[in-house]
């Protein structure tokens, strides 16, 4: 077996019982993976000598062409391959494709991943995959070994190489988005003067990525946990995608440009969570908590701040709802399984509250009304604007918040005021 930017899934492979060559560009990595217990190895292609299965967990798809193609690559050897890495579905097709022209009988399999450092080390990663049948026997005993309970998954989602990452594709528009999002909405609750412990605690179940990375931006430990060059790296990934297909994804490409900012901003190696910090560095309050996470608790039950809270939650819920609606007009788009497609992403981290209520008519918006007791059109753009006169109040900006209310003012253009909020997704029907 051979890992390219070894991880803590390599480890984790030894301690279950694999036998595991590796390669890595950066020396201190295969340093480490000798005490481990792995086999270090000077090239792609001395790594996969002999290995019944090549895993490759790189940044992208130009990596994974020079670890299989490159001048001493690992393709040669035969050995079946497992795509973990995020790449555009259609790579995933060609891929295949230069596999098959070298007459080998190598099997793909595609199984983008998700989870980070600290579930690879406890195997418990969640995995999307597809391909033959065949080849994803093959891989199966390495594939389980990464994706054990509690938090693991393993979802076979199709036959043939491409479909994985199309799955992980629409996951991502939801994840980027939330995660985006997320900072945006931190960074107005400071500028507002809610405590940022209070208004995590009003909030986190309204998405996983709410949920997970805000504490991140609470306390800040500076463990790597989940880079913010990927999610920029995959938010460039569904804009490229959404430009082939001429999709209209309006809060994708915000989010893209806010991780663009990001970068440029020199939060490159910052966990992605912390993109709260791109609005502190344009003068915004920070949300770190300056004690310990038990000392914020007991500073947040203090009272006040009620009525901000809501504000950001009406926030929330707008970007959310517009968000779910472009995912999964983009999976029809993709001519994707939408009843698969909520199977997937609506239990994993890419998962809120208005997607799971709203999943039926945002996903066959023709055969399907608004459910009742739900904001008309009309009051989500009516909240929408009243966050957005506050953002402005206090020097706050509000780019996806601005976004989801051009998304509400076209719906309302269109005479659906009164309808149920989630009617938008027949914008892109």
């Amino acid at each position: 077996m051979e890992l390219h930017n070894i991880t803590s899934a390599s480890e984790n492979l030894v301690t279950r019982g694999f036998s595991v060559k590796a390669f890595d560009v950066y020396g201190p990595s295969l340093e480490k993976a000798k005490e481990q217990g792995i086999e270090a190895c000077c090239t792609p292609a001395s790594a996969a000598e002999g290995a019944q299965v090549l895993c490759l967990m790189v940044v992208n798809a130009a990596q994974v062409d020079e670890v299989l193609f490159g001048a001493e690559g690992a393709a040669a050897a035969g050995s079946s391959v497992i795509c973990f890495s995020t790449v555009p579905p259609s790579y995933q097709v060609k891929l295949r494709g230069r596999l098959d022209d070298l007459h080998k009988d190598i099997g793909l399999v595609d199984a983008p991943v998700s989870g980070g450092f600290v579930r690879a080390a406890q195997g418990q990663l969640s995995i999307m995959v597809s391909g033959t049948e065949s080849a994803i026997k093959v891989a199966r005993p390495v594939l389980s070994a990464l994706t054990n309970p509690p938090a693991g998954s393993l979802a076979i989602v199709g036959n043939d190489v491409g479909a994985a990452s199309n799955f992980k594709l629409i996951n991502q528009v939801l994840c980027a988005i939330h995660i985006a999002v997320s900072g945006e909405a931190m960074a107005l609750g400071a500028n507002l003067g809610v405590n940022p412990r209070k208004l995590y605690n009003a909030l986190k179940d309204s998405s996983f990525m709410f949920g997970n990375r805000v504490p991140w931006q609470l306390q800040r430990d500076g463990i790597p946990k989940s880079a913010m060059t990927i999610i920029h790296k995959d938010a460039g990934i569904v804009m490229d995608e959404a430009k082939l297909a001429a999709f209209h994804a309006p809060l994708s490409a915000v989010a893209e440009q806010v991780f663009t900012a990001a970068l440029s901003a020199g939060l490159g190696k910052e966990d992605d969570g912390n993109v709260v910090m791109l609005w502190e560095r344009l003068g915004g309050r920070s949300v770190a908590e300056q004690g310990s996470a038990k000392d914020a608790e007991e500073e947040a039950q203090q009272p006040g701040g009620e009525e901000a809270i809501e504000t950001i939650s009406d926030l929330l819920n707008g970007v959310y709802i517009v968000a779910a609606a472009e995912a999964l007009a983009f999976a029809r788009r993709k001519g994707m399984d939408l009843a698969d497609v909520f199977k997937v992403v609506g239990t994993s981290a890419a998962t809120s509250k208005p997607l799971v209520r709203f999943k039926d008519e945002l996903s066959w918006p023709d055969k399907h009304s608004p459910v009742a007791d739900q904001p008309s059109v009309a009051a989500t753009l009516t909240s929408l604007n009243t966050v957005l006169r506050e953002g402005k109040r206090v020097n706050t900006p509000l780019f996806l918040t601005q976004a989801a209310q051009q998304v509400f003012t076209v719906a309302a253009n269109k005479g659906w005021e009164h309808e149920g909020a989630s009617i938008i997704g027949k914008l892109w029907s």
